[in-house]
C-alpha cells in the first residue's frame, strides 16, 4: 500500500537566478555604502564649497539607496529560510512515515482496508463499530488520523512543499480517508465537532483531481 517517494529529496540551494540576484544586490549595497562614505568625506574636507548642496544630496541619496539594498538583501535571506524549513519539515513528514514506530499502524490500517473492500455499507458499519469499540485499535486509528490531518494543515496554510508531499502522499491520504470515512463521521458525531479532520477530508478532495 505504502510507496517511497520516486524522486530523492535533498536540501535545495538557491537557484542560480537567485544567487546572482542576490550578488549583484550586495554588490550594489557596498558600492553605494563606500560611496556615501566617500562623499561624506569631501564634504566635511570642502565644507565651503560652491558644490555643498549638490554634495549633501547625492550623500542622502546614496545612503538612502544603501539601506534600500540592505533592506533588499536582507528580505531575500529570509526568502530563503523560509524555503529551507519548508523542505525540512517536507522531508520530517516523509520520514516520520516511514519510521519503523509507525509500522504496526500501517499494518492495522492495511488490514482494515482489506476487509472492509468486500462489504457492503450496512457490514461496513458493523465493521467499523467493532473497531471503534476496540479501545486500542481505536486509538492506533485517531493516531494516524491525528499526524495526517497536521500535515493537511501544514499543506493549507503553505506550510510545506505540497508538490513533494503529494508525489508521496497522494494515494496513502486518498486510501486512509476512503477507509476511515465512517470512523471519521463516528468521531464528528461522539465529539460534536462536525469540522473534525477537515483539512485531511478537503485535501483528499483536493489531491483526488
Amino acid at each position: 500500500m505504502l510507496t517511497k517517494p520516486t524522486t530523492p529529496l535533498s536540501k535545495r540551494e538557491p537557484d542560480g537566478f537567485l544567487k546572482i540576484s542576490l550578488n549583484l544586490t550586495m554588490g550594489i549595497g557596498i558600492t553605494t555604502f563606500i560611496a556615501a562614505l566617500t562623499l561624506i568625506a569631501v564634504h566635511f574636507y570642502d565644507s565651503k564649497s560652491q558644490y555643498r548642496d549638490t554634495l549633501n544630496f547625492a550623500v542622502t541619496t546614496l545612503a538612502t539607496a544603501a539601506g534600500i539594498s540592505s533592506a533588499v538583501y536582507a528580505l531575500r535571506g529570509i526568502e530563503i529560510n523560509l524555503e529551507d524549513k519548508k523542505i525540512d519539515r517536507t522531508l520530517r513528514y516523509i520520514q516520520i512515515w516511514n519510521d519503523p514506530s509507525y509500522f504496526s499502524v500501517r499494518q492495522i490500517a492495511a488490514k482494515i482496508h482489506k476487509d472492509l473492500k468486500p462489504l457492503d455499507e450496512t457490514k461496513s458499519n458493523e465493521y467499523m463499530n467493532q473497531i471503534y469499540a476496540d479501545a486500542e485499535k481505536k486509538q492506533e486509528i485517531v493516531n494516524i488520523l491525528n499526524f495526517l490531518e497536521e500535515m493537511s494543515m501544514c499543506v493549507h496554510f503553505g506550510l510545506v512543499d505540497e508538490k513533494c508531499l503529494k508525489e508521496f502522499y497522494r494515494y496513502i491520504v486518498c486510501t486512509y480517508c476512503d477507509t476511515f470515512t465512517l470512523f471519521v463521521h463516528r468521531s464528528r458525531r461522539d465529539k460534536q465537532s462536525p469540522r473534525l479532520y477537515i483539512h485531511l477530508t478537503d485535501l483528499c478532495e483536493q489531491w483526488r483531481h
